[in-house]
């Protein structure tokens, strides 16, 4: 018997003006790693951050739980595609709704961020 793979996909969306005036009025340690700081730096790497950013805000609002941003990681793989890391307070929330693998990716125009996650059950 074929077993299909149920899966939940969510595309959110934020302008890069947008994104720059909540960065500057915020914490960016309580949405981002220090090594996601270091790597991807503001304001060079603008939209890359705003693509994690989107990525991590999905996944927060999946487990309820929106103080965890800093605990998810969103790295690059050799490919240059991006993966999520999952600290283990947000991998345990993530296994008791039942999520297997989360994909996601990243894609921008000059001032328009777009980051999808998919939720593979």
């Amino acid at each position: 018997m074929e077993q299909r793979t149920i899966y939940s996909k969510v595309v959110k969306k934020i302008g890069k003006k947008e994104f720059t005036s909540m960065f500057l009025s915020c914490k960016p340690e309580m949405w981002f790693s220090s090594w996601e700081l270091q790597t991807f730096s503001f304001p060079a790497n603008v939209r890359s951050l705003a693509g994690r950013y989107l990525i991590k805000k999905t996944i927060c609002e999946y487990i309820r739980d929106n103080e965890k941003m800093a605990e998810i990681q969103v790295v690059n793989n050799g490919h240059g595609k991006p993966e999520v890391i999952l600290g283990k307070n947000v991998q345990r929330a993530i296994e008791q709704k039942g999520i297997k693998k989360i994909i996601c990716s990243i894609s921008h125009t000059r001032n328009l961020i777009a980051g999808m996650t998919v939720f593979c059950f």
